[in-house]
């Protein structure tokens, strides 16, 4: 039976508000079953996720080749939903996977899916690592805005990513609701370029740099740390051990933290010890460099 398997992922790093994320070891995988009647998509979500043609993953598939035919589809995911790890969007790659493998007529490029995923998601920070793994910065091409531009780089291999998730769900139209309409032009000056510190420390693989830089945003989670309290509890915990990487990931809950591997263990111990973080599921994690990926 043919498994599509994606990476859940980890957006908006720092200042790389909708540009820049990264790919962990949380996979949403889909296991092609039989040709149906109709579509069914066997899932571990519950009454309030479609389990017909209104899933998220075949709405995705449809787009690719509205004429493939319907398929029992049997899903597992070890993904939380709408907790800010890229949820919806490995639905939207698994899906588009899904068609191109099905469709007898279309046969779409990784750079093609992509473009694909960024006109359903709206915005590449989530879609593109879940497709290409590592870490990955991403936006329009300057010319044609319906063409975007990617780069990938590996993740770095003596860190760590350690996720602190809150019980709890965050829509990212909710979350989205908080920011402003409009930004101060200062602010914005500074935090762009600092934003771009954090591409060239990236690429640099100046790690100790990149996670300084990864708490300088001001693009959006000053404005979400009403609905997400924890960060601050979090970076407060990280600075008293003088670790500095926690973001807000993607529109939150989940706060992302990139820390060094011998500091991981101390880290996750004062976390868990923490009463204000008693009602989160706290672990490291693993960086995930291969992406999106298709077995036989």
């Amino acid at each position: 039976m043919t498994e599509i398997i994606v990476p859940a992922t980890s957006a908006n790093m720092g200042p790389g508000f909708d540009s820049l994320g990264l790919s962990v070891n949380l996979f949403l995988k889909i296991k092609i079953g039989p040709k149906s009647d109709q579509w069914f998509v066997h899932h571990p979500f519950g009454k309030e996720v479609p389990s017909d043609e209104q899933n998220m993953i075949v709405l995705s598939a449809l787009t690719v080749d509205p004429n493939i035919h319907p398929r029992e589809i049997f899903v597992r995911s070890d993904i939380p939903l709408a907790r800010g790890l890229g949820s919806s969007s490995s639905a939207i790659v698994g899906g588009l996977l899904l068609g191109n493998t099905l469709s007898g007529s279309v046969e779409l490029s990784k750079q093609q899916i992509l473009d694909r995923a960024v006109k359903i998601e709206g915005h590449p920070d989530n879609v593109a690592p879940a497709i290409f793994g590592g870490i990955v910065i991403g936006g329009p091409n300057p010319i044609k805005d319906d063409d975007f531009w990617t780069y990938q780089t590996d993740s770095p291999k003596n860190y760590v990513p350690i996720a602190v998730i809150p019980h709890r769900q965050l829509a990212t139209s909710a979350s989205r609701s908080a920011l402003p309409k409009v930004l101060d032009r200062h602010i914005a000056i500074k935090v762009s370029a600092q934003s771009n510190l954090l591409v060239a420390s990236i690429f640099k693989q100046d790690w100790q740099k990149t996670c300084q830089l990864l708490e300088a945003d001001q693009f959006h989670e000053p404005y979400r740390l009403k609905l997400v309290p924890e960060l601050k509890i979090v970076r407060s915990i990280c600075h008293a051990h003088n670790i500095f990487g926690s973001y807000l990931s993607g529109a939150g809950t989940t706060i992302m933290i990139m820390t060094k591997k011998d500091q991981a263990d101390l880290l996750l111990d004062q976390l868990k010890k923490s009463p204000s973080l008693a009602d989160c599921d706290i672990a490291a994690l693993a960086f995930d460099s291969l992406g999106s990926r298709i077995l036989a």
